[in-house]
């Protein structure tokens, strides 16, 4: 048997060499990786992604479906979908100063000529100039319960207590504008021969510079502002609004009160109303 040669030796031991130089590499790496590890226990570890991240968003919201453009409704959903227009919000003008000053007579005989075109006579109730809804009084009120101006038009202040069937004196100035053939309906109503007292245009005084008295009964006309106040006809309005008890310095014409104060018509009341 012949001896190993010198260079199998030398072979042998860098092989042996280069193992335990793998084995060494790959054990240092592995201790790293886990000495990471248990360091990473003790911190806080994110485990959200992106993918995971918009997939719980696709699960929890609402992904609205485009609704075609001829269902869409505009008045709920449109630019102006949530503006509001409500009689009882909308802004009321400032009374100017200029405008409360003392009118001329001319401007007064406007204005009650103005306030004749409604009535049938003085003292009636005035038409309505404009379509109504004659089912409840709510919608007059909404713009004559405390007065209402809108632009160049005026609602006028109710003038008396508030009454459930307005169109119980009020009625429509166009009529009822049904269209009927019943030949009695369309026959011409018999004229009235009634005229009505004319008004004053204003109340008499006791001397130069007393207060007026009032030239129209308030019987139906206990709120003077409704017709007088900043808000009504221009030749009526009076130049202190600002003053609430009308009747302590304006007295009542006892000529013009449709009101029996003699004791006779109490005792006997049947008889004066006659």
């Amino acid at each position: 048997m012949s001896a190993p040669e010198p260079n199998s030796y030398q072979k042998g031991a860098w092989l042996f060499g280069a193992i335990l130089f793998t084995a060494s590499v790959s054990g240092y790496f592995m201790g790293l990786r886990q000495t990471g590890s248990q360091i990473s226990m003790t911190r806080p570890v994110s485990l959200v992604t992106p993918d995971s991240e918009r997939q719980a968003i696709l699960e929890t919201n609402f992904v609205p479906v485009a609704v075609p453009y001829a269902r869409q409704d505009w008045l709920r959903n449109g630019v102006n979908g949530q503006w509001q227009s409500r009689v009882a919000t909308l802004v009321q003008p400032t009374p100017h100063p200029v405008t409360q000053t003392n009118v001329t007579e001319e401007q007064r005989g406007q204005a009650l000529l103005e306030r004749s075109t409604r009535r049938a006579f003085d003292g009636a109730p005035p038409r309505v100039p404009h379509p109504i809804a004659q089912d409840s009084s709510a919608a007059c009120l909404a713009c004559h319960g405390l007065g209402l101006a809108v632009k160049d038009k005026i609602a006028s202040k109710i003038s008396h207590a508030q009454y459930s069937s307005c169109t119980q004196c009020h009625v429509p100035s166009g009529g009822t504008e049904l269209p009927t053939s019943e030949p009695s309906l369309l026959a011409p109503i018999v004229a009235n021969a009634f005229v009505g007292a004319t008004p004053p245009l204003q109340g008499s005084r006791a001397w130069p510079l007393a207060p007026p008295t009032i030239p129209h009964p308030t019987l139906m006309r206990s709120d003077c502002l409704s017709c007088h106040g900043p808000r009504g006809l221009f030749g009526l309005r009076t130049p202190h609004p600002d003053r609430q008890s009308c009747l302590q310095c304006h007295a009542s014409d006892a000529g013009l009160e449709q009101q029996i104060f003699s004791s006779a018509a109490s005792e006997h009341p049947a008889s004066a109303r006659r």
